[in-house]
């Protein structure tokens, strides 16, 4: 009887541990993809500051585009490798003062053959990244959200928090 009353008391304890551990608002608890989100966006950190963008040489390769902002490319970054720390482009938009402030990431990814381009590449982990193949200019592209929130989400192509 002892016993019993032991493993009782012992599956109780470990059901107890159990249910605080899993709580759903505890912030240990995170997708793989959403602790990669937050290495690219340390990563990319320095960009926080324009001037950071120029000095590296970035290059504005689409003036604003509306819901997304300026493409900052950097071309020493285009091929067909997904690097998760080095997005190959920084997206800026401005403010009301009309200074450039960082908003987003954007990988471009160029396929082995444009005109049949296959699979979205690998990119974070999971299923929840939107790649998107633009077709003009021949490469996989995916948009991250990392400084301005996208309420439709974070790899949500268009932010309509970025102006028209």
């Amino acid at each position: 009887m002892k016993h019993l009353f032991c493993l009782k008391g012992l599956t109780l304890l470990l059901l107890t541990a159990t249910l605080f551990s899993c709580d759903k608002g505890d912030d240990s608890v995170r997708e793989m993809w959403e602790i990669e989100v937050e290495q690219v966006t340390d990563a990319t950190s320095k960009y926080l500051e324009f001037q950071a963008a120029e000095t590296d040489g970035l290059i504005d390769v689409s003036g604003f585009v509306p819901n997304m902002g300026h493409h900052y490319l950097n071309p020493g970054l285009v091929d067909g490798t997904f690097e998760l720390e080095k997005p190959e482009i920084i997206l800026y938009a401005p403010n009301a003062d009309g200074d450039m402030e960082m908003v987003a990431v954007e990988y471009a990814i160029v396929p082995d053959d444009p005109n049949n381009p296959g699979e979205a590449p690998e990119g974070f982990t999971g299923d929840e990244d939107i790649w998107h193949f633009n077709e003009m200019i021949g490469q996989w592209q995916l948009h991250v959200w990392t400084v301005l929130p996208n309420p439709d989400g974070i790899f949500a192509m268009f932010n309509p928090e970025v102006g028209e």
